[in-house]
């Protein structure tokens, strides 16, 4: 069957057995296209005028396509470049969030510092208010020691005297207790 349809094609062929043997042949071809090429040189100069449009815009001078090529270059490098402009922001941003990171931790160490500060600043306030009771009461326990003392002190300088008078008194009373002598 495959054999069949090859003889078919090679029969149909122009230029096969019988076209490159018969000379007759070669001019009915010629004849055919003189023939075409008449016909459009005698249409109607609206219709040449059409087709010669058509040919121009079919065929377009050869710098266009330079052109083109180098505009097709053009954005191919411009986008190239946006690739690579793209990574070098990814590349600072990655750098600048790590930055951040450590400004982070270290403001973070900082305010910890700081509030370790405060609060020992606050614990010593305490202390020292404390401290300051404890000494305004020390000083009204010392007043009142002090008072005391010289009470005591005021109290002892009555003493001798109160000791010879006491001793009168004894000496008086024992006058009294002794038996007087009958004389």
């Amino acid at each position: 069957m495959h054999a069949s349809a090859s003889q078919d094609k090679n029969r149909r062929k122009p230029g096969h057995d019988e076209g490159a043997q018969n000379p007759d042949y070669e001019n009915i071809t010629l004849a055919f296209r003189n023939k075409d090429q008449l016909k459009l040189s005698q249409s109607t100069p609206t219709k040449q005028a059409k087709f010669k449009t058509s040919l121009d815009t079919a065929q377009s001078p050869p710098w266009l396509y330079r052109t083109i090529m180098m505009l097709y270059v053009l954005l191919a490098l411009v986008f190239l470049s946006c690739i690579v402009l793209s990574a070098l922001v990814l590349v600072k941003n990655s750098e600048t969030s790590k930055e951040l990171w450590t400004l982070k931790a270290e403001l973070s160490n900082v305010s910890d510092t700081v509030w370790n500060i405060r609060e020992l600043q606050s614990q010593q306030t305490k202390i020292w208010e404390a401290a300051q009771r404890d000494i305004k009461e020390v000083k009204k326990t010392l007043g009142t020691a002090m008072s005391s003392i010289q009470t005591g002190n005021d109290r002892l300088k009555t003493v001798p005297a109160d000791i010879t008078q006491i001793k009168k008194t004894l000496e008086a009373l024992e006058k009294k207790a002794q038996p007087q002598p009958s004389t």
